[in-house]
């Protein structure tokens, strides 16, 4: 078998004197649960995940009201230079002819003379679309500037309002066009490159020569180190009934959580990064911070469990209203506002407030009012930034919804509750997590100071600074690994432990080094103990 390899590799190289491998990129994946992030009917355009046997499987279904649009506001792919054609697989599941226009705005756009408009028609069935980037002008017959795409859309024709399937959206190209490189020593061709999906390094020497495999550094992506403990746990717990809601500090509430698996096992809050690399300016990243700063335990983020048929109540959307997930939501009456309950009873000012009093803001304290909702039953997670009740019904300034059974992420460019666009329930230090003494996932963790920058699976960032040793939103610390926590109390040692294990992610500019605890009151305040703990002992890491 290794001869044979080795001449596949050998006459292919002999018999093209020019190796491109393919290139794929999407620029929406339904199959990973990837939707459009813009309608121009601002919403009245609707989108569900169907498994479609024409298309092969999970497809988008997008329910156009007429005329309107589906797209991204903020392409997550920006350079489509490197490519050959837009392809995908669409359904048209009417008798009629289906006229469609993909737009592109761009850099160079400056209204509709310097946009792209490329128009394609959807035949009664199924029609696999291939559109050539290179082909592509603008409308007044200019060249594009596809290497700075801005925003994509799919346009309808006015009027109509069909609905269609789409498969991924997928850019294709090549990877490299250049002919293989002359090896060190001349023993043969230097070839990188891609082979279906593995990205390959070798030394490729002439028949009757071996050809040398060159290793390098992240040739292939390490599969994601996942703790069978934590998941063998969880789905071994049989999760109680829940036919009412029920607040996070409760026992029923710890039950509950036990048994919920939050986002698949190798998503990024639940990888162990103890082997993760140490950038080289880890030190002044953390410098950036503080490095005598002490790490906090900030008693800030409550949650609500709620039945699968929880009543569904609208939502008044303010400041961002664009970068929010439209309702209706399963919002209770009891839903906790951030701090509530320990956060204010632990204050003698505040002790004295009601939970319908921290709802409508009596004190007018304003802040950023985090809410969370948990549908344990559906896994499906629901956010608010600056929760109030009101005389005419609930209002936020923003709203996302979170799939605990999936690993995508929101719109790239895109805020959620949190600055970074990540969710707060899946990071928070929780009562039944410390009475177990295991915490096996990433801790949310808030700067004072954070870069024009964010690093996946943050999607946000909330700076106007450049400098490369402020961290990103999303970035991940870890406790260095000989930090001794034999002194510490068991809370505060299973806080100490998952910051070695999982990290903690920048999620917000505030407090610096300030971890998210859920404000219950069965936690004990923890500050004094934490605060041993000094920016210095942390280091950055980077997924490798």
């Amino acid at each position: 078998m290794m001869v044979s390899r080795r001449v596949v590799l050998m006459v292919g190289l002999l018999a093209v004197a020019s190796w491109a491998a393919p290139r794929r990129e999407a620029l929406l994946a339904p199959s990973q649960g990837q939707i459009p992030s813009d309608t121009a009917s601002d919403g009245q355009t609707k989108f569900a995940m169907e498994d479609v046997a024409a298309l092969g499987g999970r497809a988008l279904k997008v329910i156009f009201a007429p005329g309107d649009t589906f797209g991204d506001r903020m392409a997550r792919v920006t350079n489509w230079k490197p490519f050959t054609a837009l392809e995908f697989a669409a359904l048209n599941p009417s008798q009629a002819d289906v006229a469609l226009t993909l737009v592109i705005r761009h850099q160079r756009t400056a209204g509709f003379p310097t946009r792209v408009d490329v128009p394609f028609v959807l035949k009664p069935g199924r029609n696999d679309v291939s559109l050539p980037i290179g082909d592509m002008t603008n409308t007044n017959g200019s060249a594009p500037d596809l290497a700075h795409v801005l925003r994509w859309y799919v346009a309808t024709a006015e009027g109509q309002a069909p609905t269609l399937y789409f498969t991924d959206m997928m850019l294709v190209g090549a990877e490299a066009e250049a002919a293989p490189a002359p090896a060190p020593g001349g023993a043969g061709y230097h070839v990188t490159g891609k082979i279906g999906e593995a990205t390959v390094d070798l030394v490729v020497t002439p028949l009757g020569l071996t050809a040398v495999p060159v290793p390098t550094a992240g040739a292939r992506p390490a599969a994601p180190a996942i703790d069978p403990a934590r998941l063998a746990r969880i789905r071994a717990a049989v999760m109680p009934a829940i036919t009412e809601p029920v607040l996070f500090n409760t026992p029923q509430a710890d039950a509950i959580c036990s048994a919920l698996e939050i986002f698949p096992p190798d998503n990024p809050w639940n990888q162990l990064v103890t082997d993760w690399p140490v950038p080289p300016n880890s030190k002044a990243i953390v410098a950036s911070v503080g490095l005598d700063k002490p790490l906090r335990y900030n008693a800030d983020m409550a949650f609500i469990l709620v039945p699968p048929n929880q009543p569904r109540l609208d939502v008044a959307l303010g400041d961002f209203p664009g970068e929010s997930d439209k309702g209706p939501y399963p919002l209770p009456p009891g839903v906790p506002i951030e701090g509530w309950p320990a956060g204010f009873k632990r204050d003698p000012a505040l002790a004295s407030l009601t939970l319908d009093d921290v709802q409508r803001d009596v004190r007018h304290q304003d802040g950023d009012r985090h809410a969370s909702v948990v549908d344990p039953v559906n896994r499906m997670l629901y956010e608010f930034y600056q929760l109030r009740h009101t005389a005419t019904g609930w209002r936020a300034s923003q709203a996302s919804i979170f799939d605990l059974k999936s690993n995508a992420l929101r719109p790239l460019g895109w805020t959620s509750t949190d600055a970074a666009g990540l969710p707060l329930f899946p990071a928070i230090v929780r009562y039944d997590e410390l009475k177990r003494g295991v915490i096996d996932h990433a801790l949310r963790v808030t700067i004072l100071r954070s870069q024009r920058a964010f690093v996946a699976p943050a999607t946000h960032y909330a700076s106007a600074l450049t400098d490369p040793n402020l961290p990103r939103m999303g970035e991940r610390f870890r406790l260095r690994a000989d930090f001794d926590v034999s002194g510490f109390s068991p809370e505060a040692r299973t806080i100490l432990m998952a910051l070695k294990r999982y990290g903690m992610m920048v999620a917000d500019n505030g407090i610096e080094w300030a971890l998210s605890v859920a404000p219950d009151e069965r936690i004990p305040v923890l500050h004094e103990e934490l605060r041993k703990v000094k920016g210095s002992d942390f280091e950055v890491v980077t997924a490798p």
